[in-house]
């Protein structure tokens, strides 16, 4: 068997969350439902779990994080994309750094809640029934072939939804751990002899400023529907990162970004797992131009690439930003799928 990574963008949750060009239209409908009566949390003060040292009710934060929804619904409709807008607030001085942290918080509380008003996307459920296998130490966890790595610059828990129907674990840690998820915080030591999915813009969630791998995600049940149990959550916690600017942040983390440690590098780590790739497949990723350096430095250093699958409803576009990165592959050994209805399985699986 070849060695195998699958390159995710935003694409492959197409299903369950919206792509990037979609988002604007998608948030102002949701902040419209949000706003509802029976969504809204009472004027009572949060639990001492949340560390909230002042006199602000559930109410009242649940309405600055619907501002802070507004202000994202503003700013991202003004940009290409909402990663365009990070990154030019990336680029700024203290006050991009403020509205950075604004952003990340915003679309996380934001993708907690879209994912959570739907299943996952189906193409991962076929995905993990064609790729899982039971354990042959009797663990009682599923076997994943160690020839499988993936990388991902989505922000969304789809993997960690989806597999949860398999490892009957409903906590996205628990699941982080059998997926050998790797990301900036380092939730999962690294095995490179494991599957793996490194998450190159990291997860929706927040982290201790003194422990890289404490993260306490912002939603703990992956099954969680959209109601006022998981509202009172995500808020509380939204309040939390809020009150607390310097104890905590949050693990949405773009990979342009160089916070945290050099040890949590999430560049490097991608780059050592999967330098070995002999099979590329695309799915959903559009190589977007100030993706390029990264995209570059990985995919360069997978010397033993034999062979690269663009699936895409427009993979003859992906195809071609892909030759922007690297050339040296022949025409023949590049090749397009146009069908999405399930993620590519390729006969060197």
């Amino acid at each position: 068997m070849k060695n195998i990574t699958y390159l995710f963008g935003a694409g492959a949750s197409k299903d369950a969350v919206p792509i990037v060009r979609e988002i604007p239209k998608v948030l102002k409908k949701f902040i419209e439902e949000f706003k509802k009566e029976a969504y809204q949390l009472p004027d009572k003060l949060f639990e001492s779990e949340y560390q909230i040292k002042s006199n602000t009710t559930k109410r009242k934060f649940q309405q600055e994080l619907i501002s802070d929804l507004e202000w994202l619904l503003k700013a991202s409709d003004c940009h290409a994309s909402i990663d365009t807008l990070a990154k030019k607030n990336y680029l700024r001085e203290k006050e991009g750094e403020s509205d950075l942290r604004k952003l990340k918080i915003a679309l996380s509380a934001y993708l907690v809640f879209k994912q959570a008003m739907k299943v996952a996307d189906g193409r991962y459920d076929g995905f993990f029934a064609s790729i899982s296998e039971r354990s042959k130490n009797n663990t009682g966890r599923l076997d994943l072939s160690s020839k499988i790595k993936i990388i991902s610059w989505n922000y969304d828990y789809q993997f960690e939804k989806a597999f949860s129907e398999y490892s009957g674990e409903k906590g996205i840690t628990e699941n982080w751990t059998q997926l050998n998820v790797i990301a900036k915080h380092s939730h999962s030591i690294e095995k490179l002899d494991r599957f793996s999915i490194y998450k190159i813009n990291g997860t929706a969630g927040f982290i201790g400023s003194s422990n890289v791998d404490s993260v306490d995600p912002l939603i703990s049940d992956v099954t969680s529907n959209f109601d006022i149990d998981l509202i009172t959550q995500v808020v509380g916690k939204y309040a939390s990162l809020k009150e607390n600017l310097n104890k905590f942040y949050p693990t949405l983390s773009f990979a342009w970004e160089n916070e945290f440690t050099k040890e949590s590098n999430i560049i490097e780590k991608a780059l050592e797992g999967t330098k070995n790739t002999d099979v590329l497949i695309v799915i959903g990723y559009s190589f977007p131009f100030f993706n390029r350096e990264i995209d570059r430095k990985i995919i360069k250093a997978m010397t033993n690439l034999e062979k690269v699958y663009f699936q895409a409803p427009d993979a003859h576009n992906l195809k071609e930003r892909f030759l922007a990165i690297r050339d040296n592959i022949s025409d023949d050994k590049l090749i397009t799928r146009f069908d999405i209805e399930q993620f590519l399985l390729p006969n060197e699986l």
